[in-house]
C-alpha cells in the first residue's frame, strides 16, 4: 500500500462526493504521522499486515504531502484563483465535526481567515479577509436536507443547488470586503455519518469497517449502506442529527450513534452486509 496513491485516493472520492471511503483513506494516511516517529509517513506498506516494507524510505515527502492535499483540495475544498482574488470552500464535513478553523490563506491580493460552524438549524462561515475578495462556499449536505435562506452580514442573498448522486451542495457566491464576514446557510432535515477507522497493531492485518457502496431511495427517505468488517465484531460509527432517524435495519441508533454488529458465523474473516437507515417523511419544501 503506498500513502501516495490513497491519498489521490482520497481526493477522487471527495471530488465525485464518496465522503465516507474518502475520509477513512485520509484518516489512514494522517494516522501514519502519529505512529512512530512523529510527522514520518512511510513510502509503502505491505499490503496484507500493518507494518512498512523493509525496502521503503521511513519517511517520504509525496506521502507526507498526500496528507495535506486530501484534507485541503479534497475534505475541505479549498481552492484559490489568484487573478481574481477568489476563495472556494466546499467541504464535506464528517459527522462528528461541528466546526473547524483555516487561517491565512491567500488569493492574489487578499489573505483570508475562516471559522466554519454548524448546528442542526444552521451552517456559518465567519470571514476575516485583508481586502477586497470574492467567496464561493459550498458545504455538502445530505440529499434530504432542504435550504431555507442564506444572508450575508444579515442580508438575503441568492444561491444554488448542486445536486449529486450521494449529496447536495447548497453553492453561494458573493464578494466580501476587507474585515469580518459572516455568511450563514439555514438548513432543516441535514444528516450525515462517518466512521474514525485506526490504524492495526503493528503486524497486525486489518479490522476496520469498510463502506463499500451508499445507496439513497428515489424520495430520500432512506439510504442503505453495503459494509464489510469482521465477523462477530461490533462497530460504531458517528451521526449528524440523529433525530431525523426512525429506524435502522441491520443496525441501531445507541447514545446518538449508529452500532453495527456482524453475525460470528462467519469466524474471524471479513464478511458483508446492508444496513438500511429510515427517515421520517418530508412532506414538502421551506
Amino acid at each position: 500500500m503506498w500513502p501516495l496513491f490513497t491519498g489521490w485516493a482520497a481526493v477522487g472520492e471527495y471530488r465525485y462526493h464518496r465522503a465516507l471511503p474518502a475520509y477513512s483513506n485520509l484518516r489512514s494516511n494522517a494516522l501514519l504521522a502519529l505512529d512512530g516517529s512523529l510527522g514520518h509517513v512511510t513510502e509503502v506498506l505491505s499490503g496484507d499486515y500493518y507494518q512498512p516494507l523493509s525496502t521503503s524510505s521511513p519517511h517520504q515527502i509525496w506521502s507526507a504531502a498526500m496528507v495535506i492535499s486530501a484534507m485541503l483540495r479534497g475534505m475541505l475544498g479549498l481552492e484559490t484563483d489568484a487573478a481574481h482574488n477568489r476563495f472556494t470552500l466546499a467541504p464535506h464535513v464528517p459527522a462528528d465535526w461541528s466546526s473547524f478553523a483555516i487561517h491565512s490563506v491567500h488569493a492574489g491580493a487578499a489573505t483570508a481567515s475562516f471559522n466554519y460552524q454548524r448546528t442542526p438549524n444552521e451552517i456559518s462561515l465567519q470571514i476575516e479577509s485583508s481586502g477586497n475578495a470574492e467567496i464561493e462556499f459550498s458545504p455538502a449536505i445530505s440529499p434530504r436536507a432542504q435550504v431555507i435562506a442564506a444572508d450575508v452580514n444579515g442580508r438575503r442573498v441568492p444561491f444554488q443547488i448542486q445536486n449529486d448522486q450521494f449529496d447536495q451542495h447548497p453553492t453561494v457566491r458573493v464578494p466580501i470586503q476587507k474585515g469580518k464576514s459572516a455568511l450563514r446557510l439555514r438548513v432543516a432535515n441535514d444528516f450525515a455519518i462517518s466512521y474514525s477507522n485506526s490504524l492495526p497493531a503493528l503486524g497486525s492485518s486489518s479490522r476496520e469497517l469498510h463502506v463499500i457502496s451508499e445507496s439513497w431511495s428515489g424520495a430520500n427517505d432512506s439510504v442503505t449502506l453495503e459494509i464489510a468488517g469482521i465477523s462477530g465484531s461490533q462497530y460504531e460509527l458517528a451521526v449528524w442529527n440523529p433525530g431525523e432517524v426512525t429506524s435502522v435495519d441491520g443496525g441501531q441508533i445507541k447514545n446518538g450513534k449508529l452500532s453495527i454488529e456482524f453475525s460470528p458465523e462467519h469466524g474471524d474473516t471479513y464478511s458483508r452486509q446492508k444496513v438500511t437507515i429510515h427517515f421520517s417523511h418530508i412532506s414538502g419544501r421551506h
